[in-house]
């Protein structure tokens, strides 16, 4: 049953984490190793993002996404690329967020122009589709080996190394056209139906032109639950990163995710996320599916 509850994980970027806190490889008491050597999974989802950030206009980004992952006894590999839609210039992803760039080539309101903090104008027209530029964005590339496991210790113990490729075209706006690289330790607790979990990281954040990031460390906690034999099961998880930018508040959000197991090989998955502070989204919602190969 544990392997089932990281199904709905894999299925958005907003939850990348969680993939890797909750691998696949873990299998329930009655599978044996040798029976899953090695998996292949696609995933697909859609996720929408909106929120004022520090800019003075309502930002809203739609996210297309599709991905692979790879899966044998101990280790995994799980690279996701989106096409993007958005309103306005000047967001990037960066592990489980969508989060401002600090800079707005072609706009007015961006931080490093003065940019008000949260509020203004956040007018449908402005976070429409039909007003939105639709460009690819990076590609992100995640492993994860499992040092630990709870069948011989009292704990799980994951360490999960990233990059993500600045493949998003310079015009797009979205990303900040430079490599981005991460580690982090993830660590995994059962008890009955209840899993525990909690993660520590690094992230090494690309500058673009004209801005200097402070590379932040990242932190999380959440618990999950089964609902079902076949393996349905909710998550609650809050994560948050130490301060980007000087005078601005540290990105930090929490994440309800459902996970309904439709077959054998197919898992749909509903995730919903709230900013808590202003350089975080308002709200994240997403759906996706993934099909075991």
């Amino acid at each position: 049953m544990k392997a089932l509850f990281n199904s709905f994980l894999v299925t958005t970027m907003a939850t990348v984490i969680f993939l890797f806190i909750i691998p696949t490889a873990e299998l329930t008491a009655q599978t044996s190793l040798s029976e899953v050597n090695s998996r292949w999974t696609l995933s697909t989802s859609f996720q929408v993002t909106g929120g004022n950030y520090f800019y003075d206009e309502y930002s809203t980004l739609y996210f297309l996404y599709g991905g692979i992952r790879y899966q044998n006894k101990n280790f995994s590999l799980y690279g996701y690329i989106p096409m993007v839609a958005q309103n306005r210039p000047g967001f990037t992803q960066s592990g489980m967020m969508v989060i401002p760039t600090g800079r707005e080539d072609e706009g007015n309101s961006g931080m490093m122009n003065g940019g008000y903090m949260h509020g203004g104008n956040n007018s449908v027209n402005q976070s429409s589709m039909m007003n939105s530029q639709i460009s690819l964005g990076d590609f992100y590339l995640y492993g994860s080996y499992q040092l630990l496991n709870e069948i011989n210790n009292p704990i799980d113990l994951y360490f999960t190394p990233g990059i993500k490729f600045p493949t998003a075209t310079e015009i797009s706006a979205i990303g900040t056209g430079k490599f981005d690289y991460s580690l982090s330790a993830s660590i995994r607790r059962s008890i009955e139906s209840f899993v525990l979990l909690a993660e520590a990281g690094f992230i090494k954040l690309g500058d673009p032109d004209g801005i200097d990031y402070k590379n932040p460390f990242t932190y999380g906690f959440g618990v999950g639950k089964f609902l079902s034999e076949n393996g349905n099961s909710v998550l609650l998880y809050f994560i948050s990163y130490t301060s980007i930018f000087d005078n601005y508040e540290p990105p930090r959000q929490v994440s309800l995710g459902l996970n309904f197991k439709l077959n054998p090989t197919t898992t749909l998955s509903l995730i919903g996320s709230k900013g808590l502070s202003n350089y975080s989204p308002d709200f994240s919602l997403s759906t996706g599916m993934n099909f075991s190969l």
